[in-house]
């Protein structure tokens, strides 16, 4: 499943809308909740482990790529 896809159901939006410019201040549903569902969706899905820096630096889908990049996986 795609990077975009993941986001887009995590936050009930439509796949389209999911790119990298798009921020966490550009989600209302955006919340420390709703980022720990997206945490856990991106590492289940990527087997990955994200570190807390990681986590505290994920603000935007463009961050979310580049952080599984780094973990060597193609979103």
């Amino acid at each position: 499943m795609s990077l975009e896809k993941n986001i887009a159901d995590v936050f009930a939006l439509p796949e389209s809308s999911v790119v990298d410019s798009l921020t966490l201040s550009d989600i209302p549903t955006w919340d420390s909740l709703a980022h720990m569902m997206l945490i856990v969706r991106l590492e289940e899905a990527y087997q990955v482990q994200f570190t807390g820096d990681e986590i505290a630096d994920l603000k935007s889908v463009g961050d979310a790529r580049a952080i599984l990049q780094a973990h060597g996986v193609e979103p």
